[in-house]
């Protein structure tokens, strides 16, 4: 834990440097930074979740939770953290949550790969504010009025849009998304499949962008316009 309360604080002290100097906008830099931090928080959930669903009597502490989830489900498919991408709607335009899909008795709600109630949604260490910007509504009772503008990067930043250039099996209507699995090997696309080149990320804001990348097989990722660890 106190890993990560010193990965936030670093990020909010990265805040406070740049609002230092009003006379320049440095909004997109730091929502890079910000997409970047919590890209890393999700690798780092990943890695560190123990929970394992090998018996249906481990999964009874989070089913008597949440009854709509399956624990069949929880057994047979192993979870992995993801972080998705919003691009597009009204409250969710340019924004990211990061979630645990669950299984669900109900084919509707079944890995319905959105960030809803019965969906464990990742929390922010510092505040315990929920790091989704999907929706205030169909949610838990907990994230209601409780989410991290952090995630809302229009909002925030004045992001207008977000570009994702990747494998084609990535890309998807309205967003797009990385998994990782308990080896931090990453993934993508609704059927959750390896890397087998660079996720490339881009933030636009009045005609500049600034761009972040996630490599395969590691999910090594960090800031750069062509995705070579080599730098720019």
């Amino acid at each position: 834990m106190k890993l990560l309360e010193l990965l936030f604080t670093l990020m909010i002290m990265g805040v406070i440097f740049l609002l230092s100097y009003p006379k320049s906008d440095h909004s997109l830099p730091l929502a890079t930074q910000t997409l970047l931090n919590h890209i890393r928080f999700t690798h780092h959930l990943a890695l560190n979740d123990s929970r394992k669903f090998a018996t249906l009597e481990q999964t009874q502490s989070l089913t008597s939770l949440f009854p709509s989830i399956d624990p069949q489900g929880l057994v047979d498919n192993p979870h992995k953290w993801q972080i998705q991408f919003h691009l597009s709607g009204r409250y969710t335009q340019n924004s990211f949550s990061i979630y645990l899909d669950t299984p669900r008795f109900s084919e509707t709600t079944n890995y319905d790969g959105r960030p809803m109630s019965a969906d464990l949604i990742a929390l922010n260490p510092l505040d315990n504010q929920c790091l989704s910007g999907y929706n205030n509504t169909n949610v838990s009772d907990y994230c209601k009025n409780n989410t991290s503008i952090h995630t809302r990067l229009k909002e925030l930043y004045g992001i207008q849009e977000i570009k994702i250039q990747a494998d084609s099996y990535c890309i998807e209507k309205g967003g797009g998304r990385i998994y990782f699995d308990d080896f931090g090997v990453p993934y993508c696309g609704k059927s959750a499949k390896k890397l087998q080149k660079p996720f490339k990320i881009t933030l636009v804001k009045n005609n500049k962008e600034m761009s972040l990348c996630i490599l395969p097989q590691t999910g090594y990722s960090f800031i750069s316009q062509t995705c070579s660890l080599k730098g720019d």
